[in-house]
């Protein structure tokens, strides 16, 4: 299995109180998930947290303005980061995708937080 499978399929954790407690102040942001790109992982439908301030990393799943649809967001998993700072974006169901592999890789200032769990 590689790494980048082992990611696919990880589960994104429920939001416990801390973390709706955090939504309820400001200090997350909640997001819909409309579209089919990020499955099993994450269905259209969904709702995210996300942490404007999260460390990012390989891996995680993130939210990004679009780069040519400036009020589409997008979520995506973080694939690669370069030594510039942009990242590699990718869905998890890359039939039904738009992301790094035809939009190109997106700057730091593109990404508007982690997704850190989902709400029930």
């Amino acid at each position: 299995m590689t790494l980048r499978r082992h990611f696919m399929y990880k589960e994104l954790r429920i939001a416990g109180w801390r973390e709706r407690f955090l939504g309820l102040v400001g200090w997350r942001r909640t997001i819909l998930v409309d579209g089919e790109s990020m499955l099993p992982v994450l269905s259209s439908g969904d709702r995210v947290l996300i942490d404007p301030k999260a460390e990012i990393a390989v891996g995680d799943i993130v939210v990004a303005k679009h780069p040519f649809k400036k009020s589409v967001r997008m979520i995506k998993r973080v694939s690669a980061i370069d030594s510039n700072a942009n990242y590699v974006l990718t869905g998890d169901n890359p039939t039904e995708s738009s992301d790094s592999r035809s939009l190109g890789s997106f700057p730091a200032s593109e990404i508007l937080g982690k997704v850190v769990s989902k709400t029930e």
